[in-house]
């Protein structure tokens, strides 16, 4: 196992779905991320430049975490290349009166890395 690393994953886009919030397409360079839903309740929402942090975690599996200052929102990662899975924990609008938490899963759909 690595300590946290920022640019860890950079050279990887990967495509995911939730059942309920959709598709997302996640994208990792020069040690920040960008993404973009492509179905979905959120379908065209897209932002980047992100600075991420990551953890391998073991063989193909590692912790992720940016920050969204503007939303404000912080999200955090698992993602597990070998069993095509991503969880996700979000907190969204954090400190405001419109805070989310989100926890949730999703099944890989591609992978270029």
């Amino acid at each position: 196992m690595s300590d946290a690393t920022r640019g860890l994953l950079d050279g990887t886009t990967m495509q995911y779905t939730y059942n309920e919030l959709g598709t997302v397409r996640a994208s990792y360079e020069n040690g920040c991320i960008g993404f973009e839903w492509l179905a979905g309740p959120m379908q065209g929402e897209a932002d980047d430049g992100f600075p991420y942090n990551a953890r391998e975690v073991g063989k193909d599996r590692y912790f992720v975490s940016w920050h969204e200052p503007e939303l404000p929102g912080f999200v955090t990662l698992y993602i597990d290349f070998a069993l095509g899975e991503v969880s996700s924990s979000v907190l969204m609008a954090y400190a405001t009166e419109n805070e989310q938490i989100h926890f949730d899963s999703a099944s890989i759909d591609s992978v270029d890395r």
